[in-house]
């Protein structure tokens, strides 16, 4: 409940920092902006399908206060994702499991609230990933209580095809939700040849494939009507780069929890930060020498009875499904390319709700409980500290209300509502604006000019040249601000006029579409 109040304490905050990351905001500009563009215009989703987030806002851009809902509901669907997680470990391990899963889950660090509280970074993967465990745990129970009919089948069937092909646009789901989806059922009826695991995996196998071509059918419409994203080649990885890409996902996962003390110096708060990240390192070894210990074992052949099959045989399912999502999940990421750098960590946010919902197996061992109880609140507190600690951290180098404020009011006044900047700076002023400044990314190429239209996340009618239009630059030259324009290019002729706005933050007005003077 504690990281609950902290949460809400700072939920204003935290919203406002949030956006001030481009991938942030761009993923409430562009749907805010779909209806302002001219028939035909492709939208660039960027480097991943949001379709889900994207059909969500298309759907609900008319209402009223479409903007507090767009913030707030990322908010509900993260913390209902955390409470299903938590549902499921009560049934199958019980209520001390279902209190330390969803503690650690509701102990969100900073890298966390990026993937979970905005809409479209794969934070909607946890709670179809917990979706789904939760249908194969009911569908078991009804198979071994001998209850399955063919409604109750359709039943949970139907809303779950519907639930997780729309889910499924999203490519991270496949690993750490649909597989383990299949997988788990199979791997039940492999220990046990039970024949209530055979029903439970056939109707697995099928909701997948349901779900898998639903998936390309709404990617398929999506693209119809020209939302698309950016090609995201993914490559495994060399065996030379398989140590890096193994160090890389360690200090990623201990990024996600709060406890990448790596590179820090010995001292003050980062002791804090190394026993969070101590408490995540053992936890992740612990877990999975559980797993394999689980896995190399097998349940006798005598059918089990109905009690057996209510706690020990959700039980199984349970682990058996986040074991194989966290396995998979890590796998994934050491073995391809995605774990060339350790700051990706969006890729590993269903690994780490299949360890906190995997944290409960210990509670049920005389001794792990006690371990468990004091680590997982020790890991609740260090977070809890953190958090007060640090306060809310901007989520990018954006500029923020203030300054999106003067970038406004002097481009109005100069009689220019239109404008281009570097990738950082340009959603997040339209965001605080509420739309009133368009600020088009773009960014540096080797072409004559040496300006292109931004390759991926933009609508293509942003680059279309205006007749008798001015706009503007925005121009920042402040250290650590990547993707920049950090002065005005000669190719888009001589400014009207120029103001400071802020530190490093200049906007230079011109009497033309600089659009012109870009390439594609």
């Amino acid at each position: 409940m504690a990281n609950v109040g902290v949460l809400l304490a700072q939920a204003h905050a935290l919203v406002r920092g949030l956006y001030l990351s481009a991938d942030n905001a761009s993923g409430l500009v562009l749907p805010a902006l779909a209806d302002r563009a001219a028939s035909g215009s492709v939208v660039n989703l960027g480097d991943h399908a949001w379709y889900e987030a994207w059909w969500f806002m298309r759907a609900t851009a008319s209402l009223p206060h479409y903007r507090a809902l767009w913030e707030v509901t990322p908010f509900v669907f993260g913390l209902l994702g955390i409470g299903v997680v938590a549902a499921c470990a009560w049934w199958a391990l019980g209520r001390l499991a279902a209190l330390l899963s969803a503690v650690v889950l509701l102990a969100t660090s900073e890298a966390q609230r990026t993937i979970l509280y905005v809409p479209d970074n794969h934070g909607m993967t946890v709670l179809h990933a917990a979706v789904l465990c939760g249908a194969l745990l009911a569908v078991y129970r009804r198979s071994g209580a001998a209850r399955m009919t063919p409604r109750f089948l359709l039943l949970i069937g139907v809303p779950l095809v519907a639930f997780t092909g729309l889910g499924l646009t999203d490519q991270l789901l496949f690993v750490n939700g649909l597989l383990p989806f299949v997988l788990a059922p199979l791997l039940c009826w492999w220990r046990t040849r039970s024949g209530a695991w055979r029903t439970v995996s056939a109707f697995a196998i099928v909701a997948a494939v349901l779900s898998a071509l639903l998936a390309l059918l709404l990617i398929h419409i999506a693209q119809d009507q020209h939302v698309v994203h950016a090609p995201f080649p993914i490559d495994f990885v060399s065996s030379e780069a398989l140590v890096g890409g193994l160090q890389n996902l360690v200090a990623a996962f201990l990024t996600l929890g709060g406890g990448d003390f790596f590179g820090a110096p010995v001292s003050g708060g980062n002791l804090f930060v190394f026993l969070t990240g101590a408490l995540i390192f053992v936890s992740l070894v612990a877990t999975l020498l559980q797993l394999w210990r689980w896995a190399g074992t097998r349940a006798g052949s005598t059918g089990p009875t109905h009690d057996q099959l209510s706690r020990l045989g959700s039980r199984d399912l349970f682990i058996a499904f986040w074991g194989a999502s966290l396995a998979l999940v890590l796998a994934a990421f050491a073995l391809t390319s995605v774990s060339d750098t350790a700051s990706d960590t969006r890729y590993l946010i269903g690994g780490w709700a299949a360890l906190a919902a995997l944290v409960g197996v210990f509670a049920a061992m005389p001794l792990g409980r006690v371990a468990v109880i004091v680590a997982v609140a020790v890991f609740g507190v260090l977070n809890i500290r953190s958090e007060l600690a640090a306060g809310v951290q901007p989520g990018g180098p954006a500029p923020d209300q203030t300054v999106a404020g003067t970038i406004e009011h002097f481009a109005a006044a100069n009689g220019a509502s239109i404008g281009y900047s570097g990738y950082w700076d340009a959603s997040p002023v339209d965001w605080e604006t509420h739309l009133r400044v368009k600020l088009y990314p773009i960014q540096a190429c080797d072409v004559p000019s040496g300006w292109c239209q931004l390759y991926g996340i933009q609508i293509s009618s942003w680059y279309v040249p205006r007749a008798d239009t001015r706009t503007f630059l925005l121009t920042d030259t402040r250290p650590g601000v990547p993707l920049a324009v950090t002065a005005p290019p000669a190719s888009f002729g001589k400014p009207v006029t120029a103001e400071s706005v802020g530190q490093g933050l200049t906007v230079y007005i011109y009497d033309h579409d600089i659009a012109a003077d870009l390439s594609p």
